[in-house]
């Protein structure tokens, strides 16, 4: 198989990680002023696995005469869509290097915030495995032998402890539920940390995580003033800026909100009644106060400038309460359903049979 033949073929996927290790390498050949195909041919020879295989694929396709952007596009098992709309916005607006380094921002956030949620579950669902565990055993092995000794006893089994005898008789059918439950967990994040699934984190299982939509949203609307002011630097038109600025944004509602925009610019609308008539939720208030306001003003390239910082600080500030806060509330809420099954399973048995003993 030729060199053309091997690198026409998928490279296979990546992983966040290393999408953002290959869009680093791109940056730096493009700030230097290396041919693409030959910096990427030479960069693989140094690297591994699939982030191998995607260099070398892409250098195949740049020396054929390909974009980058068409490269892209034939490696969509590796690059996701959200990757190629920015290589395509920063192509048309003449400066590549910033628009990769806009969304390196982007997916180093989103990255972190990953990552902190990751350290956040790890030790309240290895808890919970435990308690799960130890119910498991208890309400098979330790209530039938209080149900018993109670008989014996001629004591009276009351109707907690006949239904954890229940549950217990009945635990070849609800047992599985846990594991498989972590089963569907794992894949679920390994999928959110794959840079093929990657299209921001408004489509991803982490976007039900608290403070995780507040974080998505502020980077995301970052995302679309930082390109979208890019755009408009470098002459791209107002409609295709906000439409590309958009799809580049990951973001379902925002790319419809800015496909919106664009189409009623296009028809000589003004920003201003369009997003005055426009769906509340397609725009941060400030992202959509700055749209309206900036352009009829004609400083709206350097205000889009000013507000990317400030979303990207919000951010931050999202993430590093996803650090500190969502550990412990987990605990709490975890702690507290383990103690209540110990104190089902365990003690109300436990205090029924001694009562029942004490009582003439």
């Amino acid at each position: 198989m030729s060199q053309a033949e091997d690198g026409a073929r998928s490279a296979g996927s990546l992983t966040l990680g290393e999408l953002a290790a290959l869009n680093e390498e791109i940056v730096a050949l493009v700030k230097a002023g290396l041919p693409l195909d030959q910096g990427l041919a030479r960069i693989g020879d140094d690297l591994r696995g699939g982030l191998k295989r995607i260099a070398e694929s892409l250098a195949v396709r740049l020396g054929r005469g390909e974009d980058l952007h068409q490269a892209l596009e034939a490696e969509s098992a590796a690059a996701p869509p959200l990757y190629r709309a920015v290589v395509e916005a920063g192509a048309k607006s003449g400066n590549l290097a910033s628009a990769l380094e806009g969304l390196a921002r982007y997916i180093r956030g989103y990255a972190e915030a990953r990552e902190t949620i990751g350290l956040a579950l790890w030790y309240p669902l290895v808890v919970l495995s435990l308690a799960y565990l130890l119910f498991l055993g208890m309400v098979t092995l330790v209530i039938p032998r209080f149900v018993e000794a109670c008989e014996s006893l001629g004591v009276e089994v009351v109707s907690p402890v006949r239904w954890l005898a229940a549950v217990g008789t009945h635990a070849w059918l609800w047992w599985p539920i846990w594991p498989l439950a972590l089963v569907a967990l794992f894949v679920a994040w390994r999928r959110s940390g794959g840079a093929a699934a990657f299209r921001g984190p408004g489509r991803t299982v982490l976007r039900f995580v608290p403070w995780m939509s507040e974080l998505s949203e502020d980077y995301e609307s970052a995302g679309f003033a930082e390109l979208l002011a890019l755009l408009l630097e470098h002459g791209v038109g107002y409609p295709q800026a906000a439409r590309l600025a958009g799809e580049a944004s990951g973001n379902p509602t925002l790319a419809a909100g800015a496909r919106e925009l664009a189409e009623a610019v296009e028809r000589g609308e003004s920003p201003r009644a369009v997003l005055k008539d426009s769906s509340p939720g397609a725009f941060r208030p400030l992202l959509r106060w700055t749209l309206a306001a900036g352009e009829e003003q004609g400083s709206l390239v350097k205000a889009l400038r000013n507000l990317a910082p400030m979303y990207r600080k919000r951010g931050a500030y999202q993430a590093e309460k996803l650090r500190i806060v969502l550990p412990t509330v987990l605990m709490v809420v975890l702690g507290g359903t383990a103690t209540a099954l110990y104190g089902l399973s365990l003690f109300v048995p436990l205090s029924t049979m001694l009562r029942g003993i004490a009582i003439p």
